[in-house]
């Protein structure tokens, strides 16, 4: 995987429909929002303490990059590589960008493989500091998903609800099956070729045994890459309570942002009603969860009857998806320009 590079046209092929359903959304919840009121309705309109609540939510965003930067400092240091911040939080800000281009989330691990190993790390060193950031993450997740589902479910609409549960299930895979792979690999195997040639047979799953082979050979890289970190017993509560931390900041966001419109809301209500959004649109393939993020935040947070509910979601999204992507070709420019500065004094 160090030899991941991002195809052109795939690329643009997504981007381009990542910026369709994102316009068609936006524009559906426009017209759902303001279809029938006055025409200053459609104006944002702040409260006297929105700059304040503006900042709040600009800091967890440093906070959570900050966060994700420092796992990827800590394992550098741990394995004996290079340590570098600088190279940390590109490698984090970077897998959030390819996260948020590329299907289902698929580019962020593979690129920031080749990104590590780009900038002098080593194949063993990049893919167990990519997989254990993966994973930990992945746990922080699960952590606050269960404690919010045992001690909040007043949830405004079911359907919400119940698909958070299953997303929680899909987001708890592959740690729980390298939990499982590490105290009997043999059952772990046969179980998952049973289930891959029944969905064979049900005419779900296409050439089910190469299908076995890919997924049990990732199966196998994760817990020999993961398996390096886990060691380290202080080093991985660590990498989980940052991966706590990272989530907090992420999911705090809303409530910033609806009380820049003056909605009277709770910390722990919109916490909560967060985590069940980001839990249930991790079942939409499309890149960042491009159409159902926005269109669940708004259905969520417009059946609470909060002030402002398009506009907060307008900025949450800039703040938790679109960031990324801005702070992503930010790195990208800049490092062409050094390079291109390097390349120049090589010449002179």
């Amino acid at each position: 995987m160090s030899n991941y590079q991002p195809t052109g046209k795939k690329k643009r092929i997504w981007m381009a429909l990542f910026v369709l359903i994102n316009i068609v959304v936006v524009a559906a919840t426009a017209i759902n929002e303001f279809s029938g009121k006055p025409a200053d309705s459609a104006l944002p309109k702040f409260t006297g303490h929105a700059w304040l609540y503006l900042g709040c939510t600009a800091l967890c965003l440093v906070v959570l990059l900050f966060a994700e930067s420092l796992k990827y400092f800590l394992m550098m240091r741990s394995l004996g590589e290079k340590p570098s911040f600088r190279v940390a939080f590109e490698t984090a800000a970077l897998g959030k960008y390819y996260d948020c281009i590329t299907p289902s989330g698929a580019g962020g691990q593979p690129f920031q493989i080749h990104w590590l190993h780009k900038k002098g790390y080593s194949d063993g060193g990049s893919s167990a500091m990519t997989i254990a950031g993966y994973v930990t993450m992945q746990l922080g997740f699960i952590l606050l998903a269960l404690v919010v589902f045992i001690t909040w479910s007043s949830v405004e609409l079911e359907a919400i609800r119940y698909t958070a549960y299953f997303g929680l299930f899909l987001f708890a895979l592959i740690p729980g099956l390298l939990v499982m792979f590490s105290f009997m690999p043999n059952t772990v195997k046969k179980l998952i070729s049973a289930v891959i040639r029944l969905g064979g047979r049900l005419k779900i799953v296409k050439n089910p045994e190469e299908t076995i082979n890919r997924i049990l050979g990732m199966l196998d890289s994760y817990h020999s890459s993961f398996s390096v970190i886990s060691r380290d017993k202080f080093l991985l509560f660590c990498l989980i309570v940052l991966s706590l931390i990272y989530r907090f900041a992420l999911c705090s966001m809303p409530f910033f942002v609806l009380k820049m419109f003056g909605a009277s809301v709770s910390y722990w209500r919109i916490f909560a009603m967060t985590i069940y959004i980001y839990a249930s649109i991790c079942l939409v393939p499309t890149p960042g969860n491009a159409g159902a993020a926005e269109g669940a935040f708004y259905l969520v947070f417009s059946a609470m009857k909060s002030d402002g509910v398009f506009w907060a979601m307008l900025i949450w999204r800039l703040f938790s998806h679109y960031s990324f992507i801005i702070i992503g070709g930010a790195i990208y420019g800049i490092n062409a320009l050094s390079a291109k500065r390097r390349r120049e004094r090589t010449k002179e």
